[in-house]
């Protein structure tokens, strides 16, 4: 009996083994190993290793490289960008991505979840055509966010497309996306709901900075530095017309800083009109560029005819040489009485030279004292003014785009900034019909008003008070 039990035992035992053993080989097929990844990272990599980035979008894009030290947007002319924290910033939002789960779709799919690459744009159009004949008026964009990172020797460490965010409130503080991965391997999945944050946009909102660029960090002026020359202590202006013989030029100097400006050949009738004379006196103070172009196509873009070149001198030493001419005036599409466009912005150069003193002048009876103070006083001020010469130097190696209002103050002809003496005047009897016989007196004789009747209500009758009672106690 006891046998029996024994063998019994042994057998279900080995029944039991047999099960457990076809279970743990099914297992694989029951669980998806890639739910397995599920909260570790999407991309992995080093920031030391990042040399280039590329961001698209189905309207722009931006490619920023590393050159040596610095960070340069490289479609803009290797120009610096404004603040090399962002692109950290950027790198540690997508090392930051984790795995949140895989979305099992196909590539005829990835117009649904907004996952079609920015260049795919008849795809992205024939799929918006679509839902247009289901009823849809406006359908989004199905072409998501394209971000690759490279390494020194080329290698892909990241290489993202971001489709639509998720989470509470998507538009406010989405929790993750729906990714692409097009580095994945064909035994791994290629998309996945990626849990972080990314900030879409350069410059910091919470900064009240106005020289700080904001923009979709898509667009390569988002990243431009803001740098710029900062002429201070204008002494002379001169503008003139190298290809407009119609334009006459002129040139204004003043004699001190706190002076008033003057074209010095003005006439006995002539005078400087104050309103636009005194605004040179801090013309490109803050002067800020919209575009950096590529010489070539800015040759095609500007106006020739138009040109000016405008040189500034300043009572530190500096010389500033404008030459730059307005964009050509693209035509209107349609002539459906929509408002012109405005008025076109300008394409140029600056070149920055300086005069810098090599010695102070001293001046009379100064104490050894206070020699010595002013001397250090020049020798810092020197240093001061050759280190930004260095900086402003670099500039003129690049053809800008600046915004119309930034130019419009100087490119002013001779007749806008001096005006005929006693224009008020003449103007005032111009209009009231100077040199015409007198206009005859039409005033009209004082209106006689009636007086007006008395309103005096008549005054009541009082009737008189009763007589006393007679007294009658001495007849008694």
């Amino acid at each position: 009996m006891k046998n029996t039990h024994f063998f019994l035992l042994v057998g279900v035992t080995a029944i039991s083994a047999i099960i457990a053993t076809v279970i743990l080989l099914r297992t694989p097929e029951r669980f998806s190993p890639n739910n397995e990844q599920i909260g570790e990272y999407l991309v992995k990599f080093s920031q030391n290793d990042v040399k280039e980035i590329r961001i698209k979008d189905s309207e722009n894009e931006v490619v920023l490289k590393q050159d040596g030290s610095d960070w340069v947007v490289a479609n803009r002319q290797d120009y610096p960008i404004d603040n090399p924290a962002e692109i950290q910033q950027l790198l540690r939002s997508l090392q930051q991505f984790k795995i949140g789960l895989e979305v099992p779709a196909e590539p005829e799919h990835f117009a649904q979840i907004g996952l079609l690459a920015p260049e795919q744009k008849e795809e992205a159009e024939a799929y918006q055509e679509e839902l247009k004949k289901t009823g849809e008026s406006n359908p989004k964009d199905p072409r998501g966010l394209h971000i690759s990172v490279t390494g020194a020797g080329g290698e892909n460490l990241a290489n993202l497309i971001l489709g639509e965010p998720f989470g509470e409130i998507a538009s406010r503080a989405p929790r993750g996306f729906v990714t692409r991965n097009l580095a994945s391997s064909s035994e791994e999945p290629e998309i996945w709901k990626a849990l972080g944050t990314l900030n879409q946009t350069t410059g910091d909102a919470e900064s009240k900075n106005t020289d700080k660029r904001r923009g979709p960090f898509t667009n390569p002026t988002s990243w431009l530095s803001y740098k710029f020359i900062e002429v201070d202590k204008i002494r002379s202006i001169s503008l003139s017309a190298p290809n407009d013989e119609d334009f006459k030029g002129w040139t204004i100097t003043r004699d001190d800083e706190d002076g008033d400006f003057s074209t010095g050949d003005l006439k006995e009738d002539e005078e400087m009109d104050s309103a636009s004379a005194g605004a040179f006196k801090t013309l490109f103070s803050t002067l800020r560029f919209e575009d950096v172009l590529d010489p070539a196509e800015g040759e095609k873009q500007k106006d020739p005819a138009q040109a000016r070149k405008a040189v500034i001198t300043t009572f530190d030493g500096f010389t500033y040489t404008f030459d730059y001419a307005p964009m050509k005036e693209k035509e209107p599409e349609s002539d459906d009485g929509a408002p012109p466009p405005p008025s076109a912005n300008y394409i140029g150069t600056v070149k920055v030279e300086a005069n810098l003193p090599a010695e102070r002048e001293k001046k009379e009876n100064e104490t050894p004292e206070d020699a010595e103070n002013a001397e250090k006083l020049f020798q810092a001020n020197l240093e001061n003014l050759k280190y930004k010469l260095e900086l402003e130097k670099v500039f003129g190696s690049r053809l800008y785009e600046f915004a119309n209002f930034a130019i419009s103050s100087l490119n002013k002809g001779r007749d806008e900034i001096v005006k005929k003496k006693e224009e008020d005047a003449e103007n005032n009897a111009d209009a009231n019909g100077a040199g015409a016989p007198p206009r005859p007196t039409a005033v009209s004789p004082p209106v006689a008003i009636p007086p007006r009747p008395s309103a005096t209500t008549p005054p009541i009758p009082v009737p008189s008070p009763p007589d006393p009672p007679e007294d009658n106690s001495d007849s008694e």
